[in-house]
């Protein structure tokens, strides 16, 4: 146990010498200097850690009370005055220090042990007491120290400037009844009275209120009420500690907005339309003459646009995109049937997700307005995106539903998304009418999508091939390659049914990836097994076209095959073409220098000038087999294909004719000088293995050429 060091101070050596005797005989543990007169007391006191300090007492010497000055600059320790025959201590010296005085002459242990212990706990209390003063009033949050019967006893100085006021005009007032609260008094003093009658009893308490502070903005402050025990577990004091929560509360409402908002473009996103769509029902129950209408909005062709020109450029596409679509609705409004007051509430546009976006569209007479408003829609998205370096063109299928019976919210969205598909399949860049039937349209859209999805898993695409021949030679010098789906269920299935969802889900992409590959593999099968055609045709979709990984697709199906570049021949439609001329020049080109014939296929349905055929650097054009149907019968389609070939031999393009069906068809075109031909008339698409035995029996004159 470490013993306790006293510091004894006495000028009178007989009296030093006699306590010195008595308290070693009552206690051994303690050690005792001596210091005759202050100044040695004041240079031991420098130099050593003294528990305690004993002073002879002599009332009438100043010398003591400036020493105690000094001492307490140094340390703050009990200090016991011993006093000769009941001789009085200055009050002073007991108010301002940590003192206690006993006789000498009637000094015993237990009084001398009791009144060290007693100094030294009073001292530990009051040190912890300015650590808690120190803390409390350099706090960076509201606090206060309150009676259990609510009297405000302190306040820290971030209170004072957070209320602005002064210390004096508030310490002893009821803290519900402070000038901040009066303002506000039904919202505060009600909430405060119950969480500090609460605190009293012992117990935590919590409460919000809104307060007014000294500038007039009102704010939420965050309470919290500590009760402060004593020994008998009886609560005698209350720290109430206070939060402003305007910060915290604004972080709240952003990241509200944020959940409740599109991140890319700032519209309100699905979640809010919702919410928006679910209130505007509930109007139109308590209003039976009010309805509404929505409108579902999905750009066509957008995916074709992230895929080749990057996702940063498909955001900005999407930015530019929702700006139009709320301008577009802003003007709508303003200028049609919307008054200016009900302008915020009477028109919603959002963000669904993705390329989708939706429109609601309150207060509206009949479906007339929202007919209008789709029309607008695809005039204002026609006008080319400038972005970057590049002109993106845009367009929207757009679904509407108008509510006139007790739909819900959902079965609303549901419907405006199965008319906006009827609206893709009539052509795109149009809108479409929710009509009953279109709910099992969408759910049959929805298997076939799932069943694609399958058939890249247990591999249900099957490529057939169909005969190009030569019309003067009759020789047969190329094939096309052509996709079909073999449904484990429903048997094959044309392309006409599965290719619109494939482009419309983007599965297209690794599809035409597998078409390219596949049919380069085969075209190297057939030369090696010693079948005499000189190319290979595939198709190539829009997402393909615009992809930024196209030419290496391309060189890898090569390198893979180890066909020969002019072996391959890639067909792109007119109308593709027609959409970016100047990258599609870039395209072909690249093809071009690699090697590859580039064929303009579907030619005179996407009513292309003569001066972009020129420069388009293509081998040759496929002529539409609308087209060719006609020729016989319809003299403008024999005028028109007559002319097409002349014109395409003038620039030095080969001439395919599809979908050539009669000896008829094909002795006009051969006649009029028709490079090539495919079609029924020579044989339908078929399997590899079917077009290898067929190709022999054509082979040996049993052809068409032999009929």
């Amino acid at each position: 146990m470490k013993s306790t060091l006293i510091l004894f101070i006495e000028d009178n050596a007989n009296d030093y010498l006699e306590i010195r005797q008595w308290l070693d005989e009552q206690n051994s543990e303690w050690h005792i200097d001596w210091a005759p007169n202050y100044e040695i007391a004041l240079t031991r006191i420098k130099q050593n850690h003294y528990d305690a300090c004993l002073i002879g007492y002599h009332a009438k010497q100043i010398e003591q009370l400036i020493f105690l000055r000094q001492l307490y600059q140094h340390v703050t320790i009990p200090t016991v005055l011993l006093t000769n025959n009941g001789e009085s201590v200055d009050s002073e010296l007991i108010n301002d220090y940590h003192i206690d005085f006993l006789d000498k002459t009637q000094l015993n242990w237990i009084q001398l042990e009791r009144s060290i212990r007693y100094l030294s706990n009073l001292i530990a209390l009051e040190n912890e007491e300015k650590k808690f003063q120190a803390i409390f009033d350099k706090a960076f949050e509201f606090m206060v120290l309150i009676k259990p019967d609510g009297i405000l006893q302190n306040i820290n100085q971030t209170a004072l400037t957070f209320l602005g006021i002064q210390r004096e005009t508030v310490e002893g007032s009821y803290f519900w009844t402070l000038p901040w609260t009066t303002s506000c008094e039904e919202k505060t003093q009600g909430p405060l009275k119950m969480a500090i009658a609460s605190a009293g009893q012992g117990n935590f308490a919590h409460c919000e209120i809104e307060i007014q502070k000294h500038n007039g903005q009102l704010t939420i402050l965050d309470f919290s009420l500590t009760p402060v025990k004593n020994a008998q577990d009886k609560t005698i004091w209350i720290l109430a500690e206070g939060r402003d929560l305007s910060e915290h509360r604004v972080l709240e409402q952003r990241l509200t907005d944020m959940n409740l908002h599109d991140q890319l473009t700032g519209l309100p996103n699905r979640q809010l339309f919702m919410d928006y769509l679910d209130k505007a029902l509930m109007r139109t129950k308590q209003h039976q003459k009010t309805t509404f209408a929505v409108l579902f909005l999905d750009l066509d062709r957008f995916k074709v646009t992230n895929i080749s020109l990057g996702h940063d450029m498909g955001d900005w596409l999407l930015m530019e995109v929702a700006q139009r679509l709320q301008n577009c609705l802003n003007n709508f409004r303003g200028k049609s049937f919307y008054e200016a007051k009900t302008f915020a509430s009477k028109g919603i546009l959002a963000r669904a997700g993705g390329d989708e976006f939706l429109i609601l569209l309150e207060n509206i007479s009949d479906l007339t307005e929202a007919n209008r408003l789709a029309v607008t829609i695809n005039k204002i998205l026609a006008k080319p995106f400038l972005i970057d370096r590049y002109k993106i063109m845009i367009s929207a299928s757009i679904g509407i539903v108008y509510r006139t019976s007790q739909q819900e919210g959902m079965e609303l969205l549901r419907d405006a998304d199965a008319a906006m598909y009827r609206a893709k399949a009539l052509g795109k860049s149009g809108y479409a009418i929710f009509s009953p039937g279109m709910r099992e349209e969408a759910i049959s859209r929805l298997q076939i999508e799932m069943d694609l999805h399958q058939a890249i898993v247990n591999k249900n695409f099957v490529l057939f091939y169909q005969p190009q021949t030569e019309l003067y030679s009759n020789q047969l010098v190329g094939i096309e390659s052509l996709i079909r789906f073999h449904h484990p269920e429903n048997g094959l299935i044309l392309p006409m049914e599965f290719l619109p969802v494939l482009e419309d889900t983007g599965i297209i992409i690794p599809i035409g990836e597998w078409i390219l590959q596949t049919a380069c593999q085969q075209l190297k099968t057939w030369l090696e097994a010693g079948l005499l055609i000189e190319r290979v045709a595939v198709n190539l979709s829009a997402y393909q076209f615009r992809s930024k990984n196209l030419l290496k697709r391309v060189a890898d199906a090569l390198e893979n095959s180890g066909i020969a570049p002019e072996s391959l021949e890639l067909e792109i439609t007119e109308s593709l073409l027609l959409k970016d001329i100047d990258s599609a020049i870039k395209t072909l080109k690249s093809f071009k220098d690699m090697g590859i014939r580039v064929i303009i296929d579907d030619f005179g349905m996407g009513y292309a000038s003569l001066d972009y055929i020129k420069r388009f650097p293509a081998d040759g054009i496929k002529i539409d087999n609308s087209f060719i149907n006609g020729i016989i019968s319809s003299p403008e389609d024999a005028t028109i294909t007559v002319a097409t070939i002349d014109m395409a031999h003038a620039l030095g393009l080969t001439v395919v004719a599809e979908g050539v069906e009669t000896v008829e068809q094909r002795d006009f075109l051969r006649d009029h000088g028709c490079d090539l031909a495919q079609g029924l008339f020579y044989a339908a698409p078929m399997k590899n293995t079917a077009f290898l035995e067929w190709s022999q029996q054509y082979k040996r004159g049993q052809g068409a050429g032999g009929r």
